[in-house]
C-alpha cells in the first residue's frame, strides 16, 4: 500500500490582505458583479454598512493552503482535489480585511487514498469567516495515465 505524504495534524496557513483590486479583477474574471461587491452606496442601506468580499474569493485562500501544504509535505505523489463538503460563509470579510487560510490534515484514508482536511479562514480579528472539509485523492502511479 503507497504512503500518503500528509499526517494527521499536518497543518499550513497562508495569508493575504484582500484589496479593491483583487475584488474587481475576481469581478471581471467570474462576471460576480453583484452590488454586494461593487455598489458602495447601496451597500451603506445594508446592515454590512460596506462591500464585501465575494465568499468564494475567500475561499479560494483555502486551496492555496492545500497546495502548499502539498509543496510543504514534498509530496511525490500525484494528488486531486476530489471536493469540500460543508462549505459555509459565516462571516463577511470586507474590502482590506487581512484573512488567514489554515489547512489542517484530520484524517488519513490511506485504503482509498484520500485525506480529510479542515479549512477554516480566519479575518484579522480572528473571527471565522469561511469554513470547509476537503478532500484530497492521490493517485497512485499504476493509475495515471501516460
Amino acid at each position: 500500500m503507497t504512503e500518503l505524504p500528509l499526517k494527521v495534524g499536518d497543518t499550513y496557513s497562508y495569508t493575504k490582505t484582500i484589496s479593491e483590486s483583487d475584488v474587481y479583477m475576481y469581478a471581471g474574471i467570474t462576471g460576480d458583479f453583484s452590488q454586494m461587491h461593487m455598489n458602495a452606496e447601496f451597500m451603506k442601506t445594508t446592515p454590512y454598512k460596506e462591500r464585501i468580499v465575494h465568499g468564494v474569493l475567500t475561499f479560494s485562500f483555502g486551496c492555496t493552503a492545500s497546495t502548499m501544504i502539498q509543496q510543504q509535505a514534498n509530496a511525490d505523489i500525484p494528488s486531486v482535489s476530489y471536493g469540500y463538503d460543508k462549505l459555509r460563509f459565516i462571516k463577511p470579510v470586507f474590502f482590506g480585511d487581512t484573512v488567514t487560510a489554515k489547512y489542517t490534515v484530520k484524517e488519513v484514508d490511506t485504503e482509498a487514498m484520500k485525506t480529510y482536511a479542515d479549512v477554516e479562514i480566519f479575518n484579522q480579528h480572528d473571527q471565522i469567516c469561511v469554513y470547509a472539509m476537503h478532500i484530497l485523492k492521490f493517485i497512485p502511479e499504476e493509475e495515471m495515465d501516460r
